[in-house]
């Protein structure tokens, strides 16, 4: 499919629900973990379908973190897939807390596999690949390229008699990658202080995966997801709904509160899955380029497949408030606030409590912000 096809298809039709696959460093930043609790309220509200999270950071709290999360909204039967050999192992400051929390002697949050037996990325990446209707997924990518550099290298196996390169051409309609920095300024001038860190950080998978990807890549740097600073008041408000929620109690461990953190995953998230709601514009098509040092050119090539996204300045209040009220989104099947705790941290302190779920319920507007 050529990245116009893939504009084109999407620029004003609503989709069906989008099969969708996140390969996130879940842990480097808390924006991923806003960019997952997004993709929850997105599902619950019919406009996607998660079929699995791959983890590219090698820590094995970060695929238990993601487990804590999809079981909480309800959706234990996502797949989770962790990278073997990869890079930053450390644990940084919201992972632990939240996956080792306990009350009443109990663990806070359940998960659905508690021995965290999460198999190895690429092959969970094959399954679901081939288990899809050609064309049908979309990837979005908000960390290392490691996984997905793997997954063209992989060979054919007893999912798929197709090799890496192959397998994603027949099943991926495009690609949604948090990655590079394509500012005019960055664009014109590439050192070592202006490299985005998703890039950096593995660059030979960096390499691999975009220059041999065989479906479009459209790309939402650094200066898109910086101008919009995701609002710690409505961590604050909006999450009430809820005894205890992950994602929120993650975001109050990463840094000191009240802080305001930009939003740069949970840019690729909102075009991945609605690419007709005229939040971002397009670049012209092109070919990025990794550079050895970790930088990420762009030129201009008719028929390139790659693409960047362009935030208009009088769409940022509107896709503040979307990010907002997405990740705040309740799930349908909630009805007590401590609905999502593992059973026993409830000690059954809402057992005649009445339900709080209010689909109409407006959400904290950040700072200049009007609905």
């Amino acid at each position: 499919m050529r990245i116009d096809e893939v504009v084109n298809e999407t620029d004003t039709v609503e989709p069906r629900p989008v099969p969708l696959i996140l390969d996130t460093d879940m842990g480097n930043d808390i924006d991923d973990a806003l960019a997952l609790a997004m993709i929850h309220g997105l599902q619950s509200r019919g406009e996607c379908r998660l079929l699995g999270v791959t983890v590219s950071k090698d820590n094995p709290l970060a695929p238990a973190f993601v487990d804590v999360v999809n079981t909480f909204y309800g959706r234990s039967e996502v797949a989770i897939g962790m990278v073997r050999d990869g890079k930053t192992r450390d644990e940084r400051t919201f992972l632990r807390p939240v996956v080792t929390a306990r009350d009443n002697g109990h663990p806070r949050y359940a998960r659905t596999h508690p021995t965290s037996d999460y198999p190895e990325a690429v092959r969970t990446l094959r399954t679901l690949l081939s288990g899809e209707r050609d064309g049908s997924v979309v990837l979005v990518m908000i960390g290392f390229s490691t996984n997905v550099a793997r997954l063209l290298d992989s060979a054919p196996d007893d999912f798929s008699p197709l090799d890496g390169v192959r397998l994603v051409a027949r099943k991926v309609s495009h690609v949604v990658a948090m990655a590079g920095d394509f500012s005019p300024d960055v664009q014109a001038r590439l050192t070592l202080e202006n490299r985005e860190y998703n890039v950096h950080q593995d660059v030979e998978s960096g390499a691999r995966f975009f220059h041999g990807c065989p479906v479009p890549v459209i790309f939402s740097g650094y200066e898109v997801g910086i101008a919009l600073p995701f609002p710690a008041r409505s961590i604050e408000e909006d999450y009430g709904w809820a005894e205890h929620h992950p994602v929120a109690e993650a975001y109050r461990h990463y840094k000191p509160m009240p802080y305001d953190r930009p939003s740069w995953d949970l840019t690729a998230v909102l075009h991945a899955v609605r690419p007709w709601g005229g939040y971002f514009e397009l670049s012209e098509p092109g070919r990025v380029t990794i550079c050895p040092e970790g930088t990420a050119h762009f030129a201009k090539e008719t028929k390139g497949l790659h693409r960047f996204l362009v935030l208009p300045e009088r769409q940022r209040p509107r896709v503040l408030n979307e990010f907002v009220g997405l990740c705040a989104q309740q799930p349908p099947h909630c009805r007590r606030r401590c609905a999502h705790l593992a059973p026993a941290a409830c000690a059954g302190r809402c057992a005649n409590e009445a339900a709080v779920h209010d689909e109409t319920r407006l959400f904290t507007t950040p700072q200049g912000i009007t609905q």
